[in-house]
């Protein structure tokens, strides 16, 4: 069997500040993940968003990955933008003017309205420059995915960490609606024969691969593609190729 290119879509690296005496998820342990599950990249965002401030994690992220070629940053954004003016518009255009090639947003956590009378210029932006923004799952309810997705169809939002729930009625309507709407698949979506019914009902074109780390065991991910009931094609588009032409067609 020919190796299996793999870009791991959803890492995030930081020690908390309630760490685990036998987890450590720094850069460096990250490179050893990537090594040991023969991984050729990461998109990589940072806990020090989540547990401090989002604009200072950005900077924390882009000093840690200086130097990793196979870790790309993703920048975290919120509808207000940087504390230098809180300009949203100029704080996009200068991670834009930067080489920012994918964002993500944690609403929840930083306590902001997801819906588009909040945030509707951190998507409108997005959409314009063609950046593919990141989203766990659990950062919002499905009427939220809804509304957001309707006000925005050019949005190219990636979902993250979508859980294991079969035949997922929520995701299976929003997917039908939506074609913008793109899936990470991973060990939380570890639904038995559930890859290649998405592939049988959507095509393949907007679901890319992740490892779940540092929460699970990345070997589950790397299982649940190289050993799906799908095409090569398929199977090569969301290992890689999928968010290779995401990230490719970026409007810098």
């Amino acid at each position: 069997m020919t190796p299996l290119k793999l870009i791991a879509c959803d890492a995030l690296v930081g020690v908390s500040r309630k760490p685990h005496p036998w987890l450590h998820p720094d850069v460096a342990d990250l490179q050893r993940e990537l090594a040991r599950l023969d991984l050729s990249a990461a998109i990589v965002r940072h806990r020090q968003c989540l547990e401090n401030f989002p604009y200072w994690g950005n900077e924390v992220l882009m000093r840690e990955l200086a130097g990793q070629s196979s870790l790309l940053p993703a920048i975290c954004l919120t509808p207000d933008g940087a504390p230098a003016g809180h300009s949203f518009e100029q704080t996009f255009a200068s991670a834009l003017a930067a080489g920012m090639r994918v964002a993500w947003m944690s609403p929840k956590e930083h306590m902001f309205s997801a819906l588009p009378w909040c945030s509707g210029r951190l998507y409108a932006a997005c959409a314009a420059a063609r950046v593919p923004l990141l989203l766990e799952y659990p950062q919002v309810t499905p009427d939220e995915l809804e509304q957001i997705l309707t006000a925005c169809p050019d949005l190219r939002l990636v979902l993250l960490r979508v859980p294991r729930l079969g035949r997922h009625r929520i995701l299976y309507n929003l997917l039908e609606r939506h074609p913008n709407l793109h899936v990470c698949v991973s060990s939380t979506y570890s639904v038995h024969e559930g890859l290649p019914e998405l592939v049988a009902n959507f095509g393949f074109e907007r679901f890319v691969w992740g490892s779940s780390y540092p929460e699970a065991e990345g070997g589950a991910s790397v299982a649940i593609l190289t050993y799906a009931n799908i095409p090569e094609e398929a199977r090569r588009a969301i290992a890689h190729g999928n968010i290779e032409r995401l990230l490719a067609e970026v409007k810098s």
